[in-house]
């Protein structure tokens, strides 16, 4: 059977993207290629936080929270081999299927699953904002943390406008503070001078206390 590194599933209303609001079951897999100082999950690759699961076992569990929604997170989940199998059995179970990822690593196996209900946010990270070429064509979402680093260049360049339609950016204040709403609102200006639309959206998670 096929094992993979879970730090912690659990059901609870998405806080960010445009699943917001909406009952979703949360996988959280082990391990990130990344260090952003104001990464808010750290255990999720402290290399010790984890449980090892059967994927059939992993997949069962989600099952019992009988929402319709998934969202498998991290960390980074591409560093996961058997993501792949995952979103399989997940979407053979009839969920829609969210990855979320930093966007700078790819599993070929993924291409083989890419659906209507299979949806990709990539969240780019500082201080390069690098996002995986074979990811680019499938990415459903991006989603940029607000912070002091995040300029409109890092958002709308030659790479990224490949890809950029109306609603598919979201811009995100880093911690719900007053100034990085206030730059986001700014973002959102520029953005909108370049002919698309974004949203600005906070961790509302985070502002209602929840997980």
């Amino acid at each position: 059977m096929s094992q993979v590194k879970v730090v912690e599933i659990f059901k609870s209303i998405e806080g960010e993207g445009k699943w917001i609001g909406l009952p979703v079951s949360f996988i959280r897999l082990e391990g990130c290629n990344l260090r952003c100082e104001w990464c808010d999950t750290p255990y999720s690759y402290d290399g010790k936080s984890f449980t090892l699961l059967d994927v059939d076992e992993l997949v069962e569990r989600i099952s019992e929270f009988r929402l319709k929604r998934v969202c498998i997170t991290g960390g980074e989940p591409f560093l996961t081999e058997e993501l792949p199998l995952i979103v399989k059995k997940l979407l053979e179970k009839g969920h829609t299927v969210l990855i979320e990822t930093n966007g700078t690593l790819w599993n070929s196996g993924i291409k083989e699953l890419l659906s209507g209900n299979l949806l990709i946010t990539c969240s780019p990270k500082p201080p390069y904002y690098f996002i995986h070429p074979e990811l680019l064509p499938h990415i459903t979402e991006l989603k940029y943390v607000v912070d002091e680093t995040l300029s409109l260049g890092h958002i709308i360049n030659e790479k990224t406008e490949k890809i950029l339609k109306n609603d598919f950016i979201v811009l995100q204040p880093e911690g719900n503070r007053k100034e990085m709403v206030e730059k986001a609102l700014y973002l959102q200006e520029e953005i909108l001078k370049a002919g698309y639309e974004s949203r600005v959206i906070p961790q509302c998670h985070k502002v209602l206390g929840l997980p």
